[in-house]
């Protein structure tokens, strides 16, 4: 049995990022296209050599070649960025400067997302009752979408050098929030990253199955509490805190 309902006393609140507070769903793509279409028009040297999915895979042989960078998707792409430079001919300061307007280009379109409608409801019926969190693999910026106000602190996996489920992450959140991890409650999609990560940190994880998928096979069974929206976890979380007042 690994059902475990949510209990009192709820000190803090974490949430995941991408697909638990807003859907990126072709945005990551659609920001590779950008990035790629600002080197056909800038550095066409660059993107005559490297297409958006050769690029994915430059990234990726990078990634094995180098593990220690291999959870930091910033550094991932810059690396890429350079690495494609140089093989084009371009070195010196046109170098450092084609590094930083690709990925500038490219972070501005990741963060077009569209925020769930159930997104905005919780953080602000949580807010000022609870420390929240944001916990996130990517290079989100909850400021840069406009919600940093809703957050009493912000890690990322880029910040952290190391990534969900990663035990030194959920231990940061804890010494961030200030409260016992069993006090906290994790919020995300992922069931290996974030309910697996959480639950093994000793906090109450939720899993956001707003697809209804079954738990995957390759990842060990750990208790949690599942939602299918956040609206339904809204409710839980005000009943717990303000049995707590």
């Amino acid at each position: 049995m690994t059902a475990r309902p949510l209990v009192a006393p709820v000190a803090a609140v974490t949430f995941d990022l991408d697909f638990t507070l807003w859907d990126i769903t072709g945005v990551i793509g659609h920001a590779e296209q950008v990035c790629h279409g600002l080197l056909e028009q800038r550095y066409p040297e660059v993107a005559a050599l490297y297409d958006v999915e050769a690029m994915r895979g430059l990234r990726a042989r990078i990634a094995e070649a180098q593990p220690a960078i291999a959870h930091d998707v910033t550094e991932l792409r810059r690396v890429g960025l350079r690495q494609a430079g140089l093989e084009a001919g371009i070195a010196g300061p046109k170098l450092d400067a084609m590094v930083e307007e690709a990925f500038d280009v490219f972070l501005e379109a990741r963060h077009a997302v569209r925020l769930y409608d159930d997104a905005l409801p919780i953080l602000r019926a949580l807010q000022g009752r609870v420390p929240i969190g944001a916990v996130t693999n990517g290079n989100a910026d909850v400021g840069r979408i406009g919600l940093g106000h809703y957050f009493d602190f912000a890690l990322s996996a880029v910040e952290l050098g190391a990534a969900k489920p990663s035990h030194l992450v959920f231990e940061t959140v804890a010494n961030r929030a200030g409260v016992p991890a069993e006090q906290i409650v994790h919020v995300g999609d992922d069931v290996h990253c974030d309910v697996y990560g959480a639950a093994q940190a000793g906090m109450q994880a939720v899993w956001l199955n707003r697809d209804g998928f079954e738990w995957p096979a390759d990842v060990p069974r750990v208790p949690h509490h599942a939602v299918t929206d956040l609206a339904e976890l809204e409710g839980m979380l005000l009943g717990l805190i303000g049995a707590q007042a």
